[in-house]
C-alpha cells in the first residue's frame, strides 16, 4: 500500500478480509443425516410490509381461458384455477419469451396434490401496487377424488417482491412419506445454478455465514443439488438471459421440524432429467422410505421467488464514489468529480483505527467539527448535482453505540445453544457484532436510517451486509429462523422512506446474493468476493450472479490487493467497460481512482438508460484477437461501440466489425459515419463497411476505445 493510501482504502480491504473469514465453502452435496429436534412454538414475527414506491405498476387479469393473470413491466404469471390454482407459466417479457417452467409448481402430500383439484375457491385483492391471490381447495388424487389434506395458498406479487405462502390443513393424524411444497419443473436452458444452505448444522463456517455454492448442468440425469436439510437459497439461470432464485421465507423451523418435529428428512433436490428436456426441481419438507405420523393441525411454510427485473434499456448512469473521514473530501475534489461524471457519493466510514468513524448504531456520528463536515460536503456536492448517501450495515451494531448493552442479548444473532455472540473484528476494534433482522433491531435500525436521512438531507441510503442469514436467538424467536423476512421489510420500508426520487444501493456480496433483495435497489454494489483475489479478473470469469440478465446496474467493487494496485484498476475496467458496469473507487488509490474517474469521464457525455447493450458475450461486435473484445450500445439514430483490450500486451492493428442488422437506422441508410471519440478523427464508409473488414484500430495493454456510429450523409 503506497503512502498516500489513507485507512478508507485499508478498512475496505479489511472488512472484505473479515467477510472471508466468516464464510467457506459449502458442499453441494450433503450426506443424508436425521437429527432430532426440539419442537419450538411456532414462528411469532408478523409477515413483512411489502408496500414500496416505484418498480410499476402489478394488473390481475382474467383471460378467455379461465386462467388468471398477474403482469408487471418485468413479467408475466398465469394460475390454473382449474388445475387447483397452480403456477404453471412465468415469462419474462425482455426474455426469451418462453415459459420457464416445464411443470407447474406443485404441493402435494403422498398422492394428493393440488394440481389435481378440480375445483377451488379464489379470492383475489389489489392495494397500491400490490397484487393478492388467495387460492383454496382440497388435495386430491389424480382423478380428481379429494384427500384428508386441505391447502390454502396466498400469492403476495409486487414489482419487487413474490411470496408463496402454502397452508396444509390435517383433518386427520396421517402416516405420511413425502410432503412437497413447490416442486417443479423448468427448461433445461436454465442450467447455471447455485445453492445456499440454510442450516447451521450443515454449515461448516464458524460463523454459519453460509457461502453459495454454483455450477453448469453438462450432461442428462445428472443430479446438481442434494440437501437433505431446507436450503436458505436456489439459483436457477440461463446466463445473462433470464432465471430466478427461490429463498426460504423466516420461518425455518416450519420447514425443518414443523411436521415431524425432525430435522433432516427432507428432500431438496435438482437433477437433469434422463432425456435432458427439463430440470427437476423437488422440494420436500418431509421424504421418508418409512411413514412418519403428521398429526392434525395446520402447517405453514412460505418462501419467496426471485424473479429479475429484466428491461430492454438498463439505466446504466450511475457513477459513484466512496469516502470517508480520514481525511474529509475537499470542495476541489469535489468539483473534479463532478466535471468526471461522478453523481453519487457513499459515505463509508464505519472503521478507523484510531476509533474516530461512525460506529454503527451510534449518533451524533462524530463531534461537531465532524459533523460540520458532513454538512459541508454534502452542500458542495449538492451544488454540483451529486447525491449523497450513508453507508449503513443491516447486522452490524457497534458496542459502543446507545443501547447496544441493554439489548445485545435480545437481540443478537447466534447460532448455538449458549448464545455466542457473533463479533466482526478488524485489526485492535470492530465493526459491530451481527444483531439478527428478525428481533427488535429492525425497528431500531429503521430509526437510525430514518434519523440520519432526515437530520442530513441526504439523498437515499447504501445497505451493507444485504444477506438472509440464520439464528437460532429464543430470546426473539422459539425456533431457528432466516433473515429473510427482516430484510425484506427494511428494504421496502427503505423505498417508502425516500420516496420516487431517493436512490437506493444494496451491496449483494456474491456468494450470498438473493434476487428478491437486489430487486429493491436502483443500483447493486458486487463482485467482493474477486476483490482480494491475487490473479487478475478475466471477462469469462464474470461470474452468473453477476450477469443475470439485463437488469439493474452493478457497480463492481475495486481490487483490494495492493501489489500491481494500477495495473489491476486497468485490468478490471478494460474487462468490465465490455459488460456495460461502472466500478467505483475512492479518493486514495492513486493512479487506480484517476483510471475510474477517466472511465467516468469518457462515458460522461452519453445517456446510457437510452441506449440497449449488446455485451461482450453477444457475438455482436468480433476482433480476430482473443484478447481484445468488443460491445455495442444501440439507439435509434447512434451506436456506441467499445473496443477492449484485456490483456497487457499491445495490439498495433486490431480490425472489428460490427452485424450491422443488430443497428436501428441500417435499413434506413446506404451509407454510415465513424468516429473514433478519442482522435475526433470521423469517417464515411459504406454500409458493408460495418462487416467487411473495413475498420481497424490500435491499442495499448488494458486500453479501450469508443467509437460513435450513425447513419451517413
Amino acid at each position: 500500500m503506497t503512502r498516500h493510501q489513507t485507512l478508507l482504502s485499508r478498512k475496505l480491504m479489511l472488512k472484505f478480509f473479515a467477510m472471508l473469514v466468516l464464510v467457506c465453502f459449502g458442499p453441494l452435496i450433503a450426506p443424508p443425516t436425521h437429527v432430532i429436534a426440539e419442537k419450538g412454538s411456532p414462528y411469532s414475527a408478523k409477515a413483512p410490509d411489502f408496500r414500496a414506491l416505484g418498480g410499476g405498476a402489478v394488473n390481475l387479469v382474467d383471460h378467455d381461458n379461465g386462467k388468471i393473470i398477474v403482469t408487471s413491466d418485468y413479467w408475466r404469471l398465469e394460475f390454473d384455477p382449474h388445475r387447483g390454482g397452480v403456477l404453471d407459466s412465468i415469462v419474462f417479457l425482455q426474455g426469451s419469451g418462453k415459459n420457464l417452467l416445464v411443470r407447474p409448481f406443485q404441493t402435494y402430500v403422498d398422492g394428493w396434490s393440488d394440481e389435481n383439484c378440480p375445483n377451488v375457491n379464489v379470492h383475489s385483492s389489489r392495494q397500491d401496487n400490490i397484487v393478492r391471490l388467495s387460492i383454496s381447495g382440497q388435495l386430491s388424487t389424480s382423478d380428481g377424488k379429494p384427500g384428508p389434506v386441505a391447502f390454502q395458498t396466498t400469492w403476495t406479487l409486487s414489482p419487487f417482491v413474490i411470496r408463496a405462502d402454502h397452508k396444509l390443513l390435517f383433518s386427520q393424524g396421517l402416516a405420511v412419506s413425502s410432503v412437497g411444497i413447490g416442486s417443479t419443473a423448468i427448461r433445461p436452458e436454465l442450467s447455471d445454478f447455485g445453492l445456499r444452505i440454510a442450516s447451521p448444522m450443515d454449515d461448516p463456517d464458524p460463523r454459519k455465514m453460509a457461502r453459495a455454492t454454483f455450477g453448469k448442468a453438462k450432461r442428462s440425469g445428472s443430479t446438481l443439488i442434494q440437501q437433505y436439510r431446507t436450503p436458505n437459497t436456489l439459483f436457477f439461470f440461463d446466463k445473462g438471459v433470464e432465471g430466478f432464485d427461490l429463498m426460504t421465507a423466516s420461518d425455518l423451523a416450519a420447514w425443518e421440524t414443523g411436521l415431524t418435529g425432525r430435522s433432516g428428512v427432507g428432500n431438496f433436490t435438482a437433477k437433469v432429467a434422463d432425456d435432458g428436456a427439463s430440470i427437476q426441481i423437488v422440494r420436500e419438507p418431509l421424504h421418508l422410505l418409512q411413514p412418519a405420523m403428521v398429526a392434525q393441525g395446520e402447517y405453514s411454510f412460505a418462501y419467496y421467488i426471485g424473479l429479475p427485473r429484466i428491461v430492454k434499456n438498463a439505466n446504466r448512469d450511475f457513477r459513484h464514489i466512496a469516502i470517508g473521514s480520514e481525511p474529509w473530501v475537499s470542495d476541489a475534489e469535489i468539483k473534479r468529480w463532478a466535471d468526471s461524471g461522478v453523481n453519487i457519493v457513499r459515505l463509508h466510514d464505519d472503521y478507523n483505527e484510531d476509533g474516530k468513524f461512525w460506529h454503527d448504531g451510534d449518533w451524533p456520528p462524530y463531534d461537531e467539527k465532524g459533523m460540520a463536515e458532513v454538512r459541508r460536503i454534502i452542500a458542495t456536492c449538492h451544488r454540483y448535482k451529486i447525491r449523497v448517501v450513508p453507508y449503513f450495515s443491516i447486522y452490524e451494531f457497534h458496542p459502543q453505540a446507545a443501547g447496544f448493552h441493554d439489548h445485545e442479548q435480545e437481540w443478537r444473532r447466534t447460532f448455538d445453544e449458549m448464545g455466542t455472540p457473533i463479533h466482526n473484528r478488524v485489526e485492535n476494534g470492530e465493526f459491530g457484532e451481527q444483531m439478527c433482522p428478525q428481533s427488535g433491531w429492525l425497528e431500531r435500525r429503521k430509526r437510525d436510517v430514518e434519523r440520519a436521512y432526515r437530520e442530513l438531507g441526504f439523498d437515499g441510503v447504501y445497505y451493507d451486509w444485504v444477506v438472509s442469514l440464520s439464528c437460532n436467538n429464543k430470546n426473539h424467536s422459539a425456533g431457528l429462523h432466516l433473515g429473510s423476512d427482516g430484510v425484506i421489510d427494511l428494504l421496502a420500508w427503505t423505498r417508502r422512506l425516500i420516496g420516487p426520487n431517493g436512490i437506493l444501493i444494496v451491496h449483494q456480496y456474491g456468494l450470498m446474493q438473493s434476487i428478491t433483495f437486489e430487486n429493491f435497489a436502483d443500483l447493486v454494489v458486487n463482485m467482493e468476493e474477486h476483490s482480494h483475489s491475487t490473479s487478475l479478473l478475466k471477462v469469462d470469469d464474470i461470474p452468473t450472479v453477476t450477469l443475470l440478465a439485463e437488469s439493474l446496474p452493478r457497480s463492481p467493487c475495486p481490487p483490494y490487493e495492493k501489489n500491481n494496485l494500477e495495473e489491476r484498476y486497468k485490468n478490471n475496467i478494460a474487462q468490465l467497460v465490455l459488460l456495460g458496469m461502472f466500478p467505483w473507487s475512492v479518493p486514495t488509490e492513486g493512479a487506480g481512482y484517476d483510471a475510474t474517474l477517466e472511465l467516468f469521464r469518457k462515458f460522461k457525455p452519453y445517456n446510457l438508460s437510452e441506449y440497449h447493450l449488446d455485451n461482450a458475450f453477444s457475438g455482436v461486435v468480433h476482433t480476430a484477437w482473443d484478447g481484445v473484445r468488443g460491445a455495442v450500445y444501440v439507439k435509434k439514430n447512434q451506436a456506441l461501440v467499445v473496443i477492449s483490450n484485456t490483456d497487457s500486451e499491445p495490439r498495433k492493428h486490431v480490425v472489428w466489425t460490427i452485424k450491422p442488422d443488430r443497428l436501428d437506422f441500417t435499413s434506413r441508410t446506404s451509407k454510415i459515419t465513424v468516429k473514433d471519440v478519442q482522435s475526433g478523427m470521423v469517417q464515411t464508409i459504406p454500409l458493408t463497411g460495418l462487416a467487411d473488414g473495413s475498420l481497424a484500430t490500435q491499442l495499448k495493454g488494458y486500453e479501450y476505445r469508443l467509437f460513435e456510429i450513425r447513419p451517413g450523409p
